[in-house]
């Protein structure tokens, strides 16, 4: 898991919506989701994080081109493939991408 991911589960609780607009606890080990009914009040005490998929699918045009230097690395994009954000095949084709722009170079 990337470090961002590590930073953020040290000091927030993540929650993530999918498609299903159905809320998920992601479990900070192996990046597991549970099914919760709703996600808590965040507080100093318990501060959270609602990540949704479909923000990220209207970014993720420009997180995943090769070419843009502010593109995500193959490590983040497979952990957002754990989370249920990026098709396994999606992550395939990124990663063949990014080989194939690493040769160009």
């Amino acid at each position: 898991m990337t470090q961002q991911f590590h930073v953020i589960f040290n000091t927030h609780t993540i929650y993530v919506t999918l498609d299903d607009n159905k809320f998920y606890k992601l479990n900070k080990q192996d990046l597991s989701r549970e099914l919760v009914d709703d996600v808590p009040s965040p507080s100093k005490a318990d501060p959270i994080i609602v990540l949704h998929k479909i923000q990220f699918d209207s970014a993720k045009g420009y997180l995943l081109a090769v070419d843009n230097p502010f593109r995500i690395d193959v490590e983040t994009a497979e952990v957002y493939n754990k989370i249920g954000f990026l098709t396994d095949e999606e992550v395939l084709d990124y990663k063949r991408a990014n080989e194939e722009n690493t040769w160009r170079t």
